[in-house]
């Protein structure tokens, strides 16, 4: 027997064989032999049970790699298990970035994918936005070529999909020229972010604020395109090595979470040093993939529902006052981000222009306090949940929340209608 666990510890396997296909042809082999429930992993940054099986893991850390660029067309083919590190200098190369991606670049593609991950920017959608189309191994272990113009219902559904349709093999996505940008952190009012909230939205290409909820300032953050002169790029072995550093910042914040956990009267007062010590404001600026990711070396579990754009500043005012109220023991701030609405079947941005609000808790203190009194106002809210990220939904409440809901369940039916794709989670997210 085996065994597995994710990035932040809380979910773990035991799977009776855990294969590392490297390539397609072995994929589907292993997808063939596979002793259900089938699961996949790509690096573990899912804080649901997506992986989680008796059965069989396959981990894609082995299929990984640019497969293809077309300059004409302005899409990258890439392997579904390439981490998002290892994309960025081979695109560059070719003289490409991707057109957004979120603050931590540790994920499969596949993975992020999957699970409807995304950045920040009112006029930018998730990843699973820009699929172009995915090649998809089934349950039976054929492989079909999903896109608009070719399986294009299963394209539809496929997007965002957390591999209960199936085992993507390689994935073609929308990417834009090379280009760079300046980031600007700086400190503000928590009332003065909220009256110029639109503004900063409509001014930067990304824009996103931090909000330790016991603090009255939020750190504010905006990216936007320039002509500024930057260093020579890292290689992605330097990429990777830069996202697993301890910084002396990394490092405080550690002993910050250690403080609250034992003393939880104590939240208070380093939420407010933490705020003081962002204080100083600061600029760079970097080639895009280069620029988005930050080290998150300090491990959690998270939360973070989608809710509709008009009403995310109402939301975070909510979360911030139960957390206080409640005197919620933890130093990790809120995260405030824009995302664009697309047409996926299921995913968080469907049809509707959205924040997305996160919240945090480190990884060796019980989130449930916190996670249970946060998504009561998301509820309110109608807020729809991160599939890669804690929730307690169910199919019934699921179903409310998704118009398309009853078109996916029937082309995963006509897909695995053995359903050797689903472990427990999943039959009771999606009511197989």
């Amino acid at each position: 027997m085996s065994s597995w666990e994710n990035w932040s510890g809380l979910v773990r396997a035991a799977p009776q064989s855990i294969t590392a296909p490297a390539n397609e042809a072995e994929l589907i082999e292993a997808v063939r032999a596979g002793i259900a429930p089938v699961r996949v992993a790509g690096s573990g940054h899912s804080f649901t049970p997506l992986c989680e099986t008796s059965g069989s893991l396959l981990s894609l850390e082995s299929h990984q790699g640019i497969v293809g660029i077309d300059p004409q067309a302005q899409t990258a083919t890439i392997k579904a298990g390439t981490k998002i590190h290892a994309i960025g200098r081979p695109l560059f190369d070719a003289g490409f970035g991707l057109k957004n991606q979120g603050d931590i670049d540790r994920q499969s593609i596949s993975g992020a994918i999957g699970t409807g991950t995304h950045g920040t920017g009112p006029t930018l959608g998730s990843l699973s936005s820009e699929v172009k189309a995915f090649r998809l191994v089934t349950a039976e272990g054929e492989v079909l070529e999903c896109s608009p113009s070719s399986n294009a219902e299963i394209w539809e559904a496929g997007r965002v999909s957390f591999a209960a349709l199936g085992v993507m093999s390689d994935i073609t996505l929308a990417v834009r020229k090379a280009y760079k940008l300046r980031e600007r952190n700086w400190l503000m009012p928590a009332a003065e972010c909220w009256r110029d909230l639109r503004k900063l939205r409509d001014q930067h290409r990304h824009f996103e604020f931090f909000w330790f909820p016991f603090s009255d300032s939020v750190v504010a953050k905006s990216l936007d395109d320039t002509d500024d002169e930057v260093s020579a790029p890292l290689t992605s072995e330097q990429m990777q090595a830069r996202g697993e550093r301890v910084s002396a910042d990394q490092r405080l914040f550690k002993s910050g979470c250690e403080l609250a956990r034992f003393v939880p009267g104590l939240s208070g007062p380093l939420q407010r040093l933490f705020t003081r010590g962002a204080m100083g404001a600061s600029t760079r600026a970097r080639w895009s993939h280069e620029i988005f990711p930050t080290a998150r070396t300090v491990r959690f579990n998270e939360m973070e529902y989608a809710v509709p754009a008009a009403n995310g500043a109402d939301c975070i005012g909510e979360i911030a006052d139960i957390i206080r109220t409640q005197r919620i023991a933890g130093v990790f701030p809120i995260e405030f981000r824009f995302v664009k609405a697309d047409d996926i079947w299921l995913s968080p941005f469907y049809k509707r222009d959205a924040v997305t609000i996160s919240v945090h808790q480190y990884n060796r203190q019980n989130h449930l306090p916190l996670f249970r009194a946060c998504e009561s106002v998301f509820h309110r809210y109608g807020g729809r949940p991160h599939w890669g990220k804690l929730h307690t939904l169910k199919a019934a409440d699921l179903e409310k929340l998704y118009p398309r809901w009853g078109d996916f369940q029937n082309v995963r039916r006509r897909l695995d209608p053995k359903a050797r794709f689903l472990n427990g989670y999943l039959k009771s997210v999606l009511g197989a």
